[in-house]
């Protein structure tokens, strides 16, 4: 099973765009409190919104908006222009929820 539930606050917002074929994306970091081995720290997460919930999120995702969401991990590997390797994580959004 591949699903991801987080909560924590937007430090980032992307603007919309479209993939070749069409499709609406929309991009956001969310930041999120993580503790492991009695240390506290900050971690952040890139989340990938699609189709029409990401042109329904655009103007709305705000930098500070404490949210919680769920969504899955989507992981590829590329090589960049220089030729470097690539190994990119994200979240593709599912579902999120404001929180107060």
């Amino acid at each position: 099973m591949n699903q991801v539930l987080l909560t924590g606050k937007i430090s980032r917002v992307g603007h919309l765009r479209y993939s070749p074929s069409g499709l609406a994306l929309l991009e956001f970091t969310l930041a999120v409190e993580q503790k492991a081995y009695e240390k506290v720290s900050i971690g952040y997460f890139p989340v990938v919104v699609a189709d029409r919930l990401a042109e329904d999120l655009k103007g709305k995702l705000k930098i500070g908006m404490p949210l919680s969401i769920k969504g899955s991990l989507y992981q590829r590997m590329y090589s960049d222009r220089s030729g470097g390797k690539v190994d990119e994580i994200k979240i593709v959004l599912e579902n999120l929820e404001e929180q107060k």
